[in-house]
């Protein structure tokens, strides 16, 4: 048999959940936590995809101006040699996406801002009697399926006899 000590141990007579709120409002704040956390990552997944974009946008502007020095000139568009008006090479520059990556393009614009008299310019150190161009090229590079581009600007000498 029990005596009166024995049973005050068993009792219940001061309890009144106190254990049960505690342990709800623990997990709710762990739950807050949690749920901050995994926004946390998803921006941060977001931010490094938009640099990921931009950095292939402007890949594709520059692999356009880089075409541009490094092909036959007469291939290019220019605005009529004279003319002037400036012209757009669209999707000049086009590279499909390997891998999972999109695909990146760039169109290419060209707008004369100066004809050179014969022997203005140097190249290289000589004058020669030739008659230059001066253009200004402006590529704008874009990631296929997204809304991101780049825009990036060079000027260009064209050597005419």
């Amino acid at each position: 048999m029990m005596n009166n000590r024995q049973k005050k141990h068993f009792t219940t007579h001061g309890q009144k959940g106190v254990a049960l709120v505690i342990s709800l409002m623990l997990l709710t704040v762990i739950t807050l936590l949690s749920l901050t956390a995994m926004r946390s990552a998803n921006l941060d997944t977001k931010i490094s995809i938009n640099h990921q974009h931009k950095q292939f946008a402007f890949q594709a502007a520059e692999n356009a101006l880089t075409k541009l020095t490094v092909v036959d000139p007469t291939n290019v568009d220019a605005p009529g040699t004279l003319s002037g008006t400036p012209v757009t090479n669209t999707n000049w520059f086009q590279e499909d996406g390997i891998s999972g990556n999109a695909s990146i393009s760039a169109d290419l614009t060209m707008d004369m801002t100066e004809k050179s008299k014969p022997g203005q310019y140097k190249f290289s150190g000589y004058g020669l009697n030739v008659v230059t161009f001066v253009f200004q090229a402006d590529a704008i590079g874009r990631v296929d399926g997204t809304n991101t581009t780049a825009h990036n600007r060079m000027e260009v000498a064209l050597i005419r006899d």
